[in-house]
C-alpha cells in the first residue's frame, strides 16, 4: 500500500477492495480510497467529507498572488499570526480563524470555490471547511 502523507497520523481499516481513513481524535471517517490506488472506489460513494488533495500549477499560482497581496496588507495594517506551525492533514482548532477567498480568486479558479484558507510564516494553507482539516500547504 502506496502511504499517502496527508494522512500520516490517521488510523485505517480495511473494507473489501476499499481503505477507510478515519481521524483518529473523532473516529469519523475522513476518506474511502481504493485499495489499489490507482482507480476510484466501486460501490458507495466516498465520506461526505473525503476531498481533493492537490491542485493545479495554476490554482496554486492563483493562491500564491491572492496570498502576497494579502501579507503585504497583514503588514501594513499591523495585523498579526500566531506562528504555530500546520501540517497537512491536521484539524484546524475552533480558535483559529479560517478566511474564504476574495471573489477575484474563485472567479480565476472557479475549483477553489470549495475550500478556504489560512496564511502562517509565509505559508498558505488550503483548508476543507466542513471538517476545518488542512489538506495542502503552498509555500
Amino acid at each position: 500500500m502506496e502511504i499517502l502523507p496527508q494522512y500520516r497520523g490517521y488510523n485505517f481499516f480495511v473494507v473489501r477492495n476499499d481503505i477507510v481513513i478515519v481521524e483518529p481524535s473523532t473516529n469519523k471517517i475522513v476518506d474511502v480510497l481504493p485499495r489499489t490506488g490507482r482507480s476510484t472506489a466501486a460501490g458507495p460513494a466516498p465520506a461526505p467529507s473525503s476531498h481533493k488533495t492537490t491542485f493545479s500549477d495554476k490554482d496554486q499560482e492563483i493562491i500564491r498572488k491572492h496570498a502576497h497581496s494579502s501579507r503585504v496588507e497583514q503588514r501594513t495594517t499591523g495585523s498579526s499570526s500566531t506562528t504555530t506551525r500546520f501540517r497537512v492533514g491536521e484539524r484546524l482548532p475552533e480558535s483559529v480563524e479560517i478566511r474564504s477567498f476574495p471573489d477575484t480568486v474563485y472567479r480565476e479558479s472557479p475549483s477553489l470555490r470549495d475550500y478556504r484558507y489560512i496564511d502562517r510564516e509565509n505559508r498558505t494553507y488550503v483548508i476543507e471547511p466542513r471538517e476545518r482539516t488542512i489538506i495542502e500547504e503552498i509555500k
